[in-house]
Parts: C-alpha cells; structure tokens; sequence
C-alpha cells in the first residue's frame, strides 16, 4: 500500500509513504511501551522513557509535516489504525503505572489522538465492555480505560507468570484472582511494616 501525501498544495509537491516504511519508522514504539511497563528498575525506565519520548517527538514532526489530522494528511489510513492501539496504552497505562505523560509539547501528536478517538468507528472499538465480554474473560471492569488498567497490571510487577498460574487453578469469568492476590499482598506487607517485621525492613 503507498500513500501519497500533499506537502505543499500549491506546488502540489507529493511525499510517496509506503505502509511498510511506516511499520519500520515506528516499529519501536509497542516495544519500549512493554519495556518501560515491565521494567522494575527506576533508572532502567527513565533511559527507556526517553527513548519513547524520542520516538513521539519524531511522530509530532511527521503530522507537523503532513498537516494531519492524521498521519497522511486528511486521510484516515492503516498507519492511523496501526498507531492508535499502542499510543491509547501509553496514553492511559503507563501514566498510571509509570509516571509517563505525552508532553504539552507534541501538540501535533496530541490533536492526532484526539481526531481519532472521536471516529465514530474508533468510538465502537474503544467503548466499554459489553455484557458479552464480561461473561467471558476474568477482568472485572468495565469501563474501558480502568479495564486497560487492570489488564496491564501483572506487567506492571512483571508478574504475567502469576496471573497465568493463578487464573488457570482459581479463575473464572469477571473474577480478577491476581487482583486479589495484590490486595492481599500489599494488606500483609502493611501489617507486617506496622510490626516492623524484619523481613519486610530488609526487602
């Protein structure tokens, strides 16, 4: 597939952009997302932030270039489709897991979100859980950001290993067992600061 953008309208000067070329520009992105959200190590995240924070700037630039609202200008096209998906996670998870927040800044990149997200056929894909869902998987929200959320938080505390273990012996529909076992996690590591408990001091 190959796009033709309009760089210039009056000297219709066109920039000839191949979906493959795309995927090769960007092919970072989803997986610093998974590094930065599975990584446990402070410093670790923050050489990795940058390096996203690296790659939307280069993004902000592109939609600068093409005018957007999208990536190939007034077109709606599969780049937009391909990049909306892992930029809605950077968006809504690792802000809550990471502290990462798309600057002010990437004003282009930020408008692009938006433009998107108001699809009507964006709105149908992004909307909440429907009863159908709820019946069938073990996550128990339902409004699509906190359900995101839930998702992701065994990666968070690289613990997808657990979730797996625990959702295979204990899990069912719309019964979240890991999220239990975070629960009682963090309950017993308060009891056990409150009395000082040695092993807790020393981990």
């Amino acid at each position: 597939m190959v796009f033709f953008i309009e760089v210039n309208s009056h000297l219709r000067q066109y920039w000839q952009f191949t979906y493959f070329q795309f995927i090769q520009r960007h092919s970072q992105m989803s997986s610093l997302f998974f590094e930065i959200l599975i990584s446990q190590y402070p410093n670790e995240r923050m050489k990795l932030s940058k390096e996203l924070l690296s790659l939307l700037k280069t993004v902000d630039d592109d939609l600068h270039t093409f005018q957007g609202p999208y990536l190939c200008g007034e077109q709606f096209t599969l780049a937009d489709i391909h990049l909306y998906p892992i930029m809605e996670r950077i968006v809504l998870v690792l802000s809550s897991y990471r502290d990462f927040w798309v600057p002010p800044s990437l004003s282009h990149l930020l408008s692009w979100y938006d433009a998107v997200s108001l699809r009507p056929s964006l709105r149908v894909a992004t909307a909440d859980r429907s009863d159908e869902s709820m019946k069938t998987y073990c996550f128990e929200r339902r409004n699509r950001r906190e359900y995101l959320i839930e998702v992701y938080e065994c990666y968070s505390r690289n613990e997808d290993r657990v979730f797996r273990e625990l959702n295979d012996i204990r899990g069912s529909a719309g019964y979240n067992v890991y999220r239990e076992y975070v629960e009682e996690e963090l309950r017993d590591r308060r009891i056990c600061e409150a009395k000082s408990c040695q092993k807790c001091v020393i981990s």
